[in-house]
């Protein structure tokens, strides 16, 4: 009979070796991680293979040109596309984005390629305003689609807050803004006592493009043009231009270099009524982005159209097709929520439920209103002019027109008297004046003021606000031809008086418009000319305008030639007659 298995001594049952279940486990893990190791290769390789297939035509740098006042957050953003790794027409894309002040890009553009200053030629230009892309957009075949807008920002007055209540007081609204500039005492006249005329600075370096945008809204509203495109005719006329050339003569002579520099300096200035300035155009970003920092500038909204930097989806023309749609992705991605949010918390307004603008919240005090009439952009040429009538303004001057009314004055000289022709030519060159400018009125034949040859329209003095202007016109349009010429004895009295009343600081000037010779014998023309030689203390010029032939020409030459005027001989219906005497009457010298 077979045994049974003996217990151990200590009652356990018999043991199994370990050892086989280790090598067991061992080889396990082993297994294991070769096949994982084999796996993770593959994938590696596979990603690799589409990676590869994908970028198969390799990498390409997509350039984008950004106005320096959006530039820091489109630089982010495409940071951020970048970081996703897009790929376009089998092309690995990087955007490389360059700050470049719009008007700068848009001269480079227009010329063909980018310039030094401005960098690489971009595929995706961003200005800061579709009035600074027009010059590029009107160029034909240079722009591909139509420009979206990324990103908007009202353009405004930054100012003291006691200026600010003043100017919203008075309801000023940006036609006004060349008054209040031009006028002595115009801001103590709506209650600001001390503070004199306003002082603006019109900052024109990088990131400044607020400015133009706001001189180009003074164009506007002295025009009219707030519904439609301000044309450079518009720009051209009388008021315009006065306007424009007020605003430009009263800004000091050392302007900032920048808005940046402007804020800064405002924001300096222990009391704000005798600063250097009083204001400076900026757009409601960078003047939220400075009250982050801790300023306390407040906001003024000039009445009118408001002009706006909409910042432009612009692009380019002359880059390959990848470039193209590379540039047109990368702006649907900003339009997309998130980083329409990202560009709201910087301070712009943005695009929200159905492309309607949407503004930031408001912050420390600065609160974004509804935009109103937004301005329409100036056609580029409207927008050159107005840069040029600044760059050249008029200058102030004092001028008395001496205009003969005589008889002969009454002959027809193409559609119309010589008469009518002159009074008309004379309404637009004085509505051309700006309001600093004095302009006098007196006119002359025989016997008008009782036995005076010669009658005082409308003293000389500074056309203003438009009362003397007004009244300038008024007179101009009710005179009638008379009888005889007196030239010699009304040249000398209203030379006489011109010298007593000239005015330092300014070109001094009498211009006599006649159209035939001195008829009166009280005073021969050796005496007449000794009579009004130049007193080299203040100095008055007489120019002449002579409208036919005229046996005192020679006369008329020495009187203009010793006092430093000219002689123009013309016709009244001549076609650049108005222009002459436009130029007469603005001549600074």
């Amino acid at each position: 009979m077979g045994e049974h298995r003996r217990e151990s001594d200590d009652g356990g049952g018999r043991g199994v070796s370990k050892g086989p279940i280790i090598a067991v486990v061992a080889l396990v893990v082993v297994a294991a991680l070769v096949f994982g190791w084999f796996e993770l290769r593959n994938q590696i390789s596979d990603q690799g293979a589409e990676a590869a297939q994908a970028c198969v035509e390799g990498p390409s740098t997509v350039e984008v040109s950004a106005d320096p006042d959006i530039a820091e957050s489109i630089t982010e953003l495409a940071g951020r596309w970048n970081d996703t790794a897009p790929v376009v027409r089998d092309h690995c894309i990087t955007l490389n984005v360059t700050a470049a002040p719009s008007a700068a890009m848009a001269s480079a553009l227009q010329g063909g390629s980018a310039a030094p200053t401005t960098g690489p030629r971009p595929a995706l230009w961003i200005p800061s305003s579709s009035a600074a892309a027009a010059p590029v957009l009107e160029q034909t075949g240079a722009v591909n689609g139509t420009p979206k807008s990324l990103a908007s920002s009202p353009v405004v007055l930054a100012a003291p807050g006691d200026l600010t209540a003043a100017l919203g007081a008075a309801a000023a609204g940006w036609a006004d803004l060349p008054r209040l500039a031009g006028v002595a005492g115009s801001l103590d006249a709506i209650g600001l006592t001390g503070w004199g005329s306003l002082r603006m600075a019109l900052p024109s370096g990088a990131g400044s493009d607020a400015t133009t945008l706001a001189t180009d809204a003074v164009a506007i509203g002295l025009a009219g043009a707030t519904t439609e495109p301000l044309t450079a005719d518009q720009v051209s006329s009388g008021t315009v231009v006065a306007g424009l050339s007020q605003l430009a003569l009263a800004e000091t002579a050392d302007p900032p270099a920048d808005t940046g520099a402007a804020l800064a300096q405002i924001v300096s200035e222990a009391d704000p009524a005798q600063g250097t300035f009083h204001v400076v155009p900026a757009t409601e970003q960078q003047l939220y982005a400075t009250r982050k920092a801790g300023s306390t500038l407040t906001v003024y909204r000039p009445a009118g159209a408001t002009p706006i930097a909409d910042h432009p989806s612009v692009v380019l023309s002359g880059v390959d097709e990848t470039q193209s749609s590379a540039a047109a992705e990368f702006v649907d991605y900003v339009l997309g929520s998130d980083q329409q949010n990202m560009l709201g918390q910087a301070g712009f307004r943005v695009a929200g439920p159905e492309r309607q603008p949407v503004a930031p919240a408001s912050s420390d005090g600065l609160e974004f209103t509804a935009v109103g009439l937004p301005a329409p952009a100036p056609t580029a040429g409207a927008s050159a002019a107005v840069a040029s009538t600044l760059a050249n303004p008029v200058s102030p001057t004092t001028t008395t027109v001496l205009l003969d009314v005589s008889g002969s004055m009454e002959t027809v000289d193409g559609s119309a008297s010589r008469l009518t022709n002159t009074t008309r030519a004379l309404t637009a060159g004085i509505s051309g004046r700006p309001d600093s400018a004095d302009v006098g009125l007196w006119v002359y034949s025989r016997n008008l003021d009782g036995t005076t040859a010669y009658r005082i329209e409308e003293p000389t003095g500074p056309l203003g606000d438009g009362e003397r202007r007004s009244a300038l016109a008024s007179d101009l349009s009710a005179l009638r031809p008379a009888t005889a010429t007196s030239t010699y004895v009304s040249v000398q009295a209203a030379y006489r008086a011109a010298v007593d009343n000239w005015d330092a600081g300014r070109s001094n000037s009498l211009l006599l418009i006649t159209d035939g010779p001195n008829d009166d014998a009280s005073l021969t023309a050796a005496t007449f000319l000794t009579n009004v030689r130049p007193d080299p203390a203040r100095p008055v010029r007489i120019d002449v305008v002579s409208l036919a032939t005229n046996s005192d020409l020679a006369t008329l030459r020495t009187l203009a030639q010793q006092t430093g005027g000219e002689l123009v001989e013309t016709s009244s219906s001549d076609p650049s007659f108005a222009s002459t005497i436009g130029r007469l009457l603005a001549k600074e010298e």
